[in-house]
């Protein structure tokens, strides 16, 4: 099985203004609400054993691989929250896979999810 989630706009990684090392955890809490509806929304598939996931950044300006790949933190707790994965600890995601492509226009700034079985 294979899906396929689509968060339209920025996902903020570790640094910055809106970055996790300075996100307060009621913040947090509201994100994760978020996304897991957003998440709920598009998808009612269920990954019941492991999985590897493709989380790919469609951005204007390009963040350094460590701290894109932090921005799926909240995003991998989601996934478990809303279902679609059993856990996101590595027996269970035996593959991470980021990568970044830069777009030119605003509004074509997403990030896709696409989980697919082992």
């Amino acid at each position: 099985m294979i899906t396929k989630i689509v968060i339209k706009g920025i996902v903020h990684g570790l640094n910055g203004k809106h970055g996790l090392i300075r996100e307060h955890f009621r913040t947090a809490k509201r994100k994760k609400e978020m996304y897991t509806l957003l998440i709920k929304g598009q998808t009612n598939n269920k990954h019941t054993g492991k999985v590897v996931i493709k989380y790919i950044g469609y951005k204007i300006v390009l963040m350094d691989w460590d701290n894109f790949a932090a921005s799926f933190k909240h995003l991998g707790d989601c996934l478990v929250a809303a279902g679609v994965i059993v856990d996101d600890k590595p027996a269970i995601v035996t593959k991470f896979l980021p990568d970044q492509v830069r777009v030119r226009k605003r509004d074509l700034q997403r990030v896709e999810i696409i989980i697919e079985d082992v």
